[in-house]
């Protein structure tokens, strides 16, 4: 199901297609394909300022929202569409924004170490990263994220591998 967002951009796109259409054509109804597209995105828009206001947001919408009824009070439906157009094309793509570094966060946070691998005595058990402990050896399998943050006491540090293909180190305080 397509978002407001991207009805706003489709009809904002159609009046000024279809609106240039009928000029080239010659047609009277261009100024009506015009104003239409800009006044369906202008309702969206002046629906979205108050609700932000609601809320106690004030953003830089309301220059659209004038800029947009003031071309079609003054007779300029086509400079009202190409602001109604900027203007949904803008939100549209602010939304598509908002999803990708939603998707992005969200693996990232999925990556997040939970647990840890800790050498104790001569087996391995796992425990939780709050209970790790300076001077703990730990195993941080291939393709694994470090579950803890340390300092390096020399100026070099070195991860070897165990003979599964395995890296371990030691936590430091």
């Amino acid at each position: 199901m397509p978002s407001a967002r991207t009805f706003l951009l489709a009809v904002a796109a159609a009046g000024l297609v279809g609106g240039s259409i009928a000029w080239v054509a010659g047609e009277e109804w261009s100024r009506w394909a015009w104003s239409a597209g800009t006044a369906v995105v202008l309702t969206g828009l002046i629906i979205e300022i108050v609700t932000s206001l609601r809320r106690g947001e004030v953003g830089l919408d309301l220059v659209a929202a004038l800029s947009m009824s003031a071309a079609l009070a003054f007779g300029e439906p086509l400079a009202g569409n190409i602001v109604a157009l900027m203007y949904a094309g803008g939100q549209f793509l602010e939304g598509y924004a908002e999803g990708r570094a939603r998707r992005e966060m969200t693996a990232l946070l999925g990556r997040v170490a939970r647990e840890a691998s800790r050498y104790v005595d001569s087996r391995l058990e796992t425990v939780p990263i709050e209970s790790l402990q300076p001077g703990d050896r730990i195993l941080v399998r291939q393709g694994e994220v470090a579950p803890v943050d340390g300092v390096l006491l020399s100026a070099t540090a070195m991860l070897w591998p165990d003979p599964i293909g395995w890296s371990g180190f030691n936590l430091s305080s």
